[in-house]
């Protein structure tokens, strides 16, 4: 008899091992086996399936969300795929994975709940994997102070989003509000423009943001990201509890309308910290030493880096500004959390190179080089002069060349300096 129990529970332990695979496609019926000849329809189905260890496949094809989809409806928030299932550990995730070499989208754009902003995806959980497909046509409703999302990151620790494109909507593209050591690696946010709310000035679409609301939701990390024409910022850091890490990432034609030179929201690349001109009761007691390292930012309606009145020092290392009005702004608060504007202090500016700044001089604005750590500049301690010929490539269209087929930033050669240039001899730049 002990034998026989053993046996049974050796059975079992390897079945709960198991994992398994569920498929999805827009030729799909959610009554269905979920298997990749037999798929179900929607997520909605596959969710309510899946436990750790599993992947849901979602098979190429446009996804025609409409407002039945919604899984939940939270305070003023649609969610339309409310993710709050966790896997266990790293290699026991649950992972949404677009299928192989093929590119689902999620068409959001008939979700237009009345009076509720819209998340695509709500993720709670932890341990969970996204990687390798699209989201279009996410809707703002309202007309006052609001804002959408494709993904909002609400709780969940240690989870992936790779390869994920989220453009030509309404909406934020990632939004991260709570929840740690989460990696957005090689996604992209583009097109994005609200022009519902607030007269349409699109005053709240950012490409990416990392706004956590505790001072335990640490180690998020943007990584090979690209933000570009999205009405707002690129990148922005604004309230942030603890520290997040932008690394490799590009942001570029920000804060205009999307294909146009027309302005509409603030428009910086890299909004790395700060607390904005209010009383801020998330203001931590110890401010957040941001990162932001190998990073360009190029176009951008306002300024290119910006510590956007923080009350302690951002890391900035071997980043590249071009052509933004003002390349580096170092402005912070008083660190007394009076509401006054002084000259940055306490910023680490290392290996960053600047050309052109759309105003005549403006490399670095805005510090107290007395209270800040700045060496290896090309504009400080001495700016050195660099003409166009001093590059491989001016050509910005590199910009939005085709990712690598491992999901990487494409090889590109725009504002890469010759070789036999000083500034490269001292590897400055991104």
């Amino acid at each position: 008899m002990r034998r026989i129990c053993w046996v049974m529970v050796l059975i079992f332990s390897v079945a709960s091992l198991s994992a398994t695979n569920y498929f999805i496609a827009v030729y799909g019926n959610d009554n269905s086996e979920g298997s990749i000849d037999a798929p179900f329809a929607t997520l909605n189905k596959a969710q309510s399936l899946v436990e750790p260890g599993d992947t849901v496949y979602i098979r190429g094809g446009v996804y025609h969300i409409g407002e039945k989809q919604i899984m939940t409806f939270e305070g003023a928030y649609a969610c339309v795929f409310d993710l709050q299932k966790n896997g266990v550990s790293l290699d026991k995730r649950i992972c949404y994975f677009g299928y192989k070499n093929e590119r689902p989208v999620f068409d959001l754009s008939q979700v237009k709940p009345a009076g509720k902003r819209v998340t695509v995806f709500h993720v709670g959980g932890s341990f969970l994997y996204f990687k390798n497909f699209e989201i279009i046509g996410t809707q703002v409703t309202l007309t006052g102070h609001t804002q959408s999302e494709c993904f909002r990151n609400d709780g969940g620790n240690n989870n992936i989003y790779e390869g994920l494109a989220m453009h030509d909507g309404m909406a934020i593209g990632f939004y991260l509000i709570k929840g740690a050591k989460n990696l957005i690696l090689n996604c992209d946010a583009y097109n994005n423009y609200d022009y519902v709310s607030e007269n349409g000035i699109g005053g709240n679409v950012d490409g990416f943001g990392g706004h956590p609301t505790t001072e335990e939701s640490v180690g998020n990390v943007f990584r090979g990201c690209r933000a570009w024409y999205n009405s707002d910022d690129g990148f922005d850091l604004i309230n942030a509890r603890a520290a997040c890490t932008i690394d490799h990432c590009w942001s570029f034609l920000n804060g205009y309308i999307p294909g146009t030179m027309k302005p509409a929201g603030d428009g910086t690349g890299f909004k790395a910290g700060g607390y904005g001109m209010q009383e801020m009761v998330r203001c931590p007691e110890v401010p957040p030493v941001h990162r932001v390292e190998y990073c360009l930012a190029y176009y951008n309606r306002n300024k290119g880096f910006y510590a956007n009145h923080h009350l302690g020092g951002v890391l900035f290392n071997h980043n590249t500004g071009y052509q933004n009005p003002y390349n580096f702004c170092m402005l912070n608060r008083k660190p007394n959390r009076e509401i006054v504007n002084v000259n940055g202090y306490g910023h680490v500016i290392t290996n960053n190179f600047s050309f052109a700044p759309r105003l005549a001089g403006k490399h670095l604005i805005d510090v107290d080089v007395k209270k800040c750590t700045i060496e290896n500049n090309s504009f400080y301690p001495q700016e050195i002069k660099v003409e166009a010929e001093d590059f491989i490539s001016l050509d910005p269209r590199e910009l939005i060349l085709p990712r690598k087929a491992d999901g990487g930033l494409p090889d590109i050669n725009f504002m890469k300096l010759r070789s036999d240039n000083e500034l490269f001899r001292r590897g400055l730049g991104y």
